[in-house]
Parts: C-alpha cells; sequence; structure tokens
C-alpha cells in the first residue's frame, strides 16, 4: 500500500462514521417525539418522581412516570433533590439544558470538533435528561466523586485512569451520604427493582442478557492487557446488566472510528458487538506487528475520529 493509497484509507475511514453517527441521531433523536410529547426528558420526569416519594416518606423505587419506575441507586436522590425545589416542567427544561452544557464539556475536553455533538449517546442523553451525561461531564472536569454519584458505573473509569484520590473522594462522599439515603429499602428491593427495570427498558442498549454482560465483562478484560484507561471507559458502556443508549457517551474521551460507528448504530447489543470487535483488534494489533495490518486496521482504532 503506497503512501497516497495510505493517506487515502485513513481519510476514508476518518469520514466512514458520518453516516452512521446521522443516521442513529436521527433514530434515537426521533425517539423522543415519536410516542408523545411526555417522551422529551422522560428519564428527568422519573428522576423528579421518585425523588419527590423519597422527599415525601415513601419509597422511590415505586414512583413511576407512564408505567416506567425509578430505578436509579439511591445515591442520586441527595444529590438531586436540591433540582426539586423547581417545578417539574422546569426541573425536566433544566437537565436537558445541564446535559446540551455537560455534552459540550465531554466534547471539548476530549479534543473533538463540534460535529461529535451530534453523536448518537449524547442526542439521546439529553433528549431524555437523563443525569448520566452530566455525571461523566463532571468526572472529566475533575468533580468525580459528584460525577459518580449521579453515575456509579463510571466508577470503573476512576480506577482505569489510577485517580486513587478520586476513588478515596467518592468513597468518603458515599458514606457520608448513608445518613439520608433509603439504602436498606434499596437493597431489599434490589431484585424486583432489576428485573422490573429489564422489561420496561426492553434489555436497553445492551440486552440486558448475560450472555451479553459476560461478553461485555470478558472483553474489557481482555482490552485492559493492552489499555486499561480504555477499558475503564469501555466497561460503564458494557460491564453492567443493563445500559441506555446514552451510555455509549462514555466513549467520547476515547472516541476512533470504529467505537464511533459501533455505538452508532441503534441496534440492542450493539455496543457489547463494538466493544467485542475493538479489544480484539487492539489485541491482535498487538500480537501480530505486520506493517500490512497495522495499514489496514490502525486508522480504525486509532484516535482519528475526527471527520
Amino acid at each position: 500500500m503506497g503512501l497516497t493509497s495510505r493517506v487515502r484509507w485513513a481519510t476514508l475511514i476518518r469520514r466512514l462514521p458520518i453516516p452512521f453517527v446521522i443516521g442513529g441521531a436521527l433514530f434515537l433523536g426521533s425517539r423522543a417525539f415519536m410516542y408523545h410529547a411526555s417522551s422529551l426528558g422522560i428519564d428527568a420526569h422519573i428522576y423528579y418522581g421518585g425523588i419527590q416519594a423519597w422527599l415525601s416518606g415513601g419509597d422511590p423505587w415505586n414512583a413511576a412516570y407512564h408505567g416506567l419506575h425509578f430505578a436509579a441507586v439511591p445515591w442520586t436522590l441527595p444529590i438531586l433533590a436540591p433540582f426539586t425545589v423547581l417545578p417539574e416542567s422546569l426541573f425536566v427544561a433544566a437537565w436537558i439544558l445541564l446535559d446540551a452544557i455537560a455534552a459540550v464539556v465531554l466534547v471539548r475536553r476530549s479534543g473533538l470538533s463540534w460535529t461529535w455533538l451530534a453523536f448518537p449517546p449524547l442526542v439521546k442523553g439529553i433528549l431524555d435528561g437523563n443525569p448520566a451525561i452530566v455525571g461523566l461531564a463532571l468526572i472529566v472536569a475533575g468533580a468525580a466523586p459528584i460525577g459518580l454519584m449521579l453515575r456509579p458505573q463510571a466508577g470503573f473509569i476512576v480506577f482505569g485512569e489510577r485517580r486513587w484520590r478520586a476513588v478515596a473522594l467518592t468513597i468518603a462522599l458515599a458514606t457520608v451520604l448513608l445518613a439520608v439515603i433509603p439504602l436498606g429499602t434499596f437493597l431489599r428491593e434490589l431484585p424486583t427493582i432489576m428485573a422490573r427495570y429489564a422489561v420496561e427498558s426492553r434489555g436497553g442498549a445492551t440486552g440486558g442478557t448475560p450472555l451479553a454482560l459476560a461478553v461485555g465483562i470478558v472483553s474489557v478484560l481482555a482490552l485492559a492487557t493492552v489499555d486499561l484507561r480504555e477499558a475503564g471507559w469501555l466497561a460503564t458502556i458494557v460491564a453492567v446488566p443493563i445500559n441506555g443508549w446514552y451510555a455509549g457517551a462514555a466513549a467520547i474521551p476515547i472516541l476512533n472510528p470504529l467505537l464511533a460507528i459501533g455505538l452508532s448504530i441503534p441496534i440492542v447489543g450493539a455496543p457489547v458487538a463494538t466493544v467485542a470487535i475493538y479489544a480484539a483488534v487492539r489485541l491482535v494489533l498487538r500480537r501480530f506487528r505486520w506493517p500490512w495490518l497495522e495499514r489496514v486496521a490502525g486508522p480504525l482504532v486509532g484516535r482519528t475520529a475526527d471527520p
């Protein structure tokens, strides 16, 4: 492969994610408006109901919005409770706006162009008003303890980056909040919460099956032998039982064409398959240092995501 053909191949690969990103964003974005107006900011509505139930002395995990129950961990409750001084409609609008700002922080801190604000997981998270996007932005901005209260799955990230101070501060904050959160209720109801969430989320983006979870865990463990930091970010997406489409936003700080394409495809199970393929390619590239293989596969997994 000559120099000119290599340049053309690399250019093609950089641009290859564009149709997947646009198509995925349009598909996932349309779901916020397709069924009824109440779908916009739906996760923020669910959080609002759960927090209000908790503040009223009730069980937050029995609170539901249009048949969808609150299912977050109890540490989110005191972190988000101050926002409920707002009426529900303003609470929802505020979280959509905060997620949009957080998306800007994620993209810019990751050195990407504005184009990646259209990355489907970001679009989905913003339109749903899900605190996960803000949580990820807080982690990259240096406020990991608060970010992890909003997105506990992101604990893989701080371990992968060996941010031990952040780990210690998060444990301290989580311990302090034990005084106010209904942890006992959560633990007693956890099997019901998980089973109900699996049904109501329809498996989310990852599928919610034991096989999908096993493949996700094996993939990130294999990737950790090559790059522990990347394994931490991707574990946030696939090494948990069920995840929504917004979870793919965790790939933003390590984005490359292969991850961008796979995480933009709105097919259940695509995130798990993408991470498995990515880990396999990274392992093969490390094991077999053939120049032709590097020229062909290198641009797919290299830090060349910007079109």
